[in-house]
């Protein structure tokens, strides 16, 4: 499946694809979790997320050397005592003060005129409500496109360590033709500083007539006595190899010696 990526600043932080690996050094010996190939595939699924810029949430001694500092708003006064935000410019993606300033769009009038649109992103945002004061949004500086019929859901990084635990969301992304902010929880009784390129999250694709699977309860013998004829199969390969599920898999997909070659 190939993925569109349209970037709206020059120099952006794209995704990268999906790895089975999640970590650097994989000890050896049987058992380890890069050994099992449902762990792996979906580790390696769709895309990761990186940060387009480094910020952070700390106190306001801790924050670094030209970054800049705010506060959000609708935050608790202890809230605003006790930490701050804070993000680092980055001039090569025009990224400066907490916001992007896109590429100009040109585009017609009705007299026939021609005009440019210079549209401004946040970096972070914030929802203006008292009972969301608990999230906050990192704004994506390019528009993901899909094929027909693709959605994109966007979630935390799988099965791999990450800063930031992301609100779950899924975008109709063959049409949708506007940036997506990710929706973040605040670290409760922490501080937190992200580099940018740093992995913030991850995107799968699905197609959209799975959104509604039907259930279907199969009544026995006959599917229940093929399904157990499956299962007997599967009892007497794993006794013979510990590892026969990586040989019967249909798909190669997620194999962590692939990765390794």
């Amino acid at each position: 499946m190939e993925i569109e990526i349209h970037a709206l600043v020059p120099d952006p932080v794209l995704p990268t694809r999906a790895s089975a690996s999640t970590r650097a050094e994989v000890p050896k010996g049987y058992g380890v979790q890069e050994q099992c190939l449902p762990f792996t595939a979906a580790a390696s699924a769709g895309l990761l997320l990186r940060s387009p810029f480094s910020f952070g949430y700390c106190a306001p001694d801790a924050v670094p050397e030209h970054a800049r500092a705010f506060a959000p708003p609708c935050r608790s006064p202890a809230r605003q005592r006790s930490r701050v935000f804070y993000v680092e410019d980055r001039p090569s993606s025009r990224f400066c003060a907490n916001a992007f300033t896109a590429e100009p769009i040109p585009y017609i009038d009705p007299a026939g005129q021609q005009h440019w649109h210079s549209a401004v992103h946040p970096g972070l945002s914030f929802f203006d409500r008292a009972d969301q004061e608990h999230l906050f949004k990192l704004h994506l500086p390019y528009v993901l496109r899909t094929s027909d019929g693709i959605d994109t859901l966007f979630m935390s990084p799988i099965n791999r360590p990450a800063p930031l635990q992301i609100v779950a969301a899924l975008v109709e992304t063959d049409w949708y033709a506007h940036p997506v902010n990710l929706v973040a929880h605040l670290p409760s009784d922490s501080s937190v500083h992200i580099s940018g390129g740093e992995v913030v999250a991850q995107v799968t694709f699905m197609h959209r007539t799975a959104r509604r699977a039907e259930i279907s309860a199969q009544p026995p013998p006959a599917r229940r006595q093929a399904l157990q004829q499956d299962l007997l199969r599967w009892y007497i390969d794993k006794s013979v190899d510990r590892s026969a599920y990586k040989k019967l898999a249909r798909s190669r997909h997620g194999r962590f010696e692939a990765d390794r070659n």
